[in-house]
This record gives structure tokens, sequence and C-alpha cells, in this order.
């Protein structure tokens, strides 16, 4: 449905698409977008500031038989307003559902005043206990405390003293949390963070070890052939280590990286480093299979969404619910099926495969924060005219950030040798500044 928005930014209404009704028996990435809470995001068009509305929704999960509403406390001016909204998106599930699939659960909903409570309600159904949140919180607290230490000696300290809490979803955490100052252009909470990373990655047990695999990983960047992989292999002293060096050398493990490895088994000099090669080649074929089989099965429900999309009455719909699916594996099989389409010279699937690649495309795009479309545009403009009507339009994205970014995208595009796009990037950071200059006198 389109709800009526009124932006927090610059109050100007507008009015944004909004999904009542999260169905993982039609939509399998539904659960992972309500967790994450990427759902129901709307972007202002007058100053493109993007939020979640946080607007009613239904999450329906027929397998765990979960039907939860969640119902903030300011929807509704009574009791009455909210059960009948409750009732009317519980009968849209069920008339969905076949007679049979129709249980006593969808007639009460449970119904949450906070996503965070929701979220935890998935969560407890996933096995998820709440000494898990609990944990995860006391990791979220610690790593706040260690952003906001300006000791060096106090941060070592704090290090030292919850190194079991330090493992690698605490590191995994401040990984994360470190992006998302990046892309929001947080410069202090990110020095802070890149300053907590150094000491972690230097004196906690986890960070050490992740340290050290990340050192195998660019050893094998950097010289990506089989010899490189069998020797970090036979030096990887953990299995996460090297499940991970299979993982990123796995085009290199064929018949030869294999001779190879049983050579060094007949070669080995005594009985326990032959046991130790023999059982390293069980568990790399092992982890090479596993992989395979995980491979497999993400092109085949990719297939799958390729399928239900080419069958759907309104696949742009379907593609906006299933977007978290449309990625690298999904982007393959839709090629790889207009290529089979062309060979075979049926115009009628090329015709169709083709829709539902632009079709794709749009929606990639229109998912790209503001700055990103706006600097897309601004790149493929093809005259003067065109970068002058982008930046009028886009005026609330005339920042100084967006200045040091083209500058530094003229200075890489220069240094590739792309002299066309560097001229391109100049010309526009030249308007830039003119821009930002008039600004700063208005």
């Amino acid at each position: 449905m389109l709800a009526r928005v009124t932006c927090p930014a610059c109050a100007q209404p507008f009015q944004a698409a909004v999904q009542q009704i999260f169905d993982v028996r039609e939509d399998p990435g539904a659960k992972g977008a309500v967790i994450n809470g990427v759902i129901n995001i709307a972007r202002c068009p007058h100053c493109g500031v993007q939020g979640a509305m946080g607007l009613p929704f239904l999450y329906h999960d027929p397998d765990k038989e979960l039907a939860l509403m969640f119902m903030p406390m300011e929807i509704g001016s009574d009791q009455v307003q909210r059960e009948q909204l409750i009732g009317r998106l519980t009968r849209r599930v069920m008339d969905r559902l076949p007679a049979e699939k129709r249980k006593a659960y969808l007639l009460q909903p449970e119904v949450f005043l906070t996503p965070e409570n929701l979220t935890k309600r998935i969560l407890f159904a996933e096995g998820v206990t709440e000494e898990m949140l609990e944990a995860q919180k006391q990791k979220a607290e610690l790593l706040q405390r260690m952003a906001v230490t300006t000791s060096d000696e106090a941060l070592e300290a704090m290090i030292t003293v919850n190194d079991e809490m330090i493992d690698e979803a605490f590191v995994y955490l401040l990984a994360r949390n470190l992006e998302l100052a990046r892309s929001a252009g947080y410069e202090e909470d990110t020095k802070a963070l890149l300053r907590v990373r150094e000491k972690l990655l230097s004196l906690s047990t986890a960070g050490q070890e992740i340290k050290a695999r990340n050192e195998m990983l660019g050893a094998l960047r950097d010289e990506p052939n089989r010899d490189k992989l069998l020797e970090l292999l036979i030096k990887a002293e953990e299995k996460a280590t090297r499940e991970m060096l299979v993982t990123f050398g796995r085009p290199l493990l064929d018949y030869l990286f294999f001779q190879s490895l049983t050579s060094k088994i007949d070669a080995a000099p005594s009985e326990d480093e032959k046991k130790r090669l023999t059982e390293l080649r069980s568990e790399v074929l092992d982890i090479r299979d596993q992989l395979d089989k995980q491979a497999q099965a993400l092109l085949e429900t990719r297939a799958t969404l390729l399928r239900d999309l080419l069958t759907s009455d309104d696949p742009k719909e379907l593609a906006r619910r299933r977007i978290m699916e449309i990625d690298d594996a999904f982007l393959n099989v839709l090629g790889a099926n207009l290529e089979e389409a062309q060979r075979a010279g049926n115009e009628e699937a090329v015709e169709r495969v083709r829709e539902i690649w632009d079709l794709v495309l749009d929606l990639m795009v229109e998912a790209m924060p503001p700055e990103v479309r706006f600097f897309n545009g601004l790149l493929a403009a093809e005259d003067e005219a065109e970068i002058d009507r982008l930046l009028e339009a886009n005026k609330p994205l005339v920042t100084e950030r967006m200045a040091e970014f083209v500058e530094k995208s003229e200075a890489e595009a220069r240094g590739e040798g792309d002299t066309e796009t560097a001229d391109q990037m100049a010309l526009v950071l030249n308007k830039l500044r003119r821009m930002l200059a008039e600004q700063m006198l208005a």
C-alpha cells in the first residue's frame, strides 16, 4: 500500500510504498529483512533523508507457526481500530493459504509494541536464547566503552581483562560498526574504532588469530597458485584458517593440487607427518565438497526466484519483496538464462528474461543511497548542461563530503589512465566547488 509520510528532517509530506505482511512462506528473505530492520524504509524526495517508517506489519512463518504483529502505541486512536487492523492483516494471510493450512495460531497473533521485542521472538524461535542475546548486548556495551576510552593504557587493560569475551563475534561487531561509521561520514567515531581494532588485533587472543589468518589470506592473494595454497594449508594450525584458505582458493583445488599433496604424503619423513598430511587431504576434500553443495543449493534457490519472477503477474512487486536474494548468484543465473535463450534462438524467452534484467537493474539503482545515484548521474552526464541540471536538482547533496569524494574519484581515474572519466570528474568538481562557495556567501 501507499502511506502518507511526513519527513522528520524537512517536514515535507510525501507518499511511500509500505509492505504490511512479511510471509516467510512466500518470501524466504523476509526473515532476514525483519531481523535486520531493513523493511519499510522511506527516502524523502525533498531532502534525501532516509529512515524506517515504524508502521505496523504482520510477520508470518508457517513452519514455526508464528504470527507476530508489530503495532506501535501511536497507531490507531483506540483499541477497536488496532484490533480491526490486526484482523484485516490476519484475514489476508489466511485467504492466501489453502484450507488445510489455516490454523488457530493465526487467529490470535502475538502483538509487539517495539521491533526489538518482535525480533527477539523470531530469534527465540530460531533457537537464540536470552543468554545469547545478553552476551551480544554485553559485547556491544564493551565495544562502546572501548571506543570512548582516550587512554591507550586503559584500552589495553580493558582488552586484557576481557580477553575471553573478545571472540570472532566481537571482532565482527567492531568491523560492522566501523563500516557504518565510515559510510555515515563520522570521522571521529571512525578514528576511535580504528584505534580499537589496531589494539585488538595485536593484544587479544582472538585478534591475533584473525590477524594471522588475514596475513595468510593476503599471502594467497599475492600468489594465487596451487603451490602457495598447499604451503599455507600445511602451515595453518587452525581449522578456521584452513576453511578460509580453501574457500578463497577453491578454483585451485584441481587434480594437480591433490597430486602435489599426495606426493608430499608419500615423501613425509615420519609416520606422524604422513598421518597429519593424510588427515589434511581428507579435511580439504570435505570442505571443498561442502562448499560445492552450498554453491549448488544457492544457485538452485536463485533459479527458483527467476522462475517465480518469470511467471509472476507482478514481477516488480515480487522482486521488491525478495530484494535480499538479488545478489551476484542471482545475476549469474539471470545471465546464464539469457545466453541460453539467445543460443536457442527463442526470441520470446530472450525478451522476457531481458525484462527481468531491466527490472532488477532499476531496483538496484533505486536501492542505492541518494549520494551514489547522484554521483553516478554526474559520471554519466553527456554534457555540461546535464551536469548543471543534476546539480541544481540535487542541491541538498552538494556537500563538502561529496566534493571530497569526487576529488578522490578523479585522482583514482587519472592514476589508472582513464583520462576521460578523470576530466569529467574534474569538470564536476569545479562546478561543485563553485556551488559550495556560493552557499557559503548566501
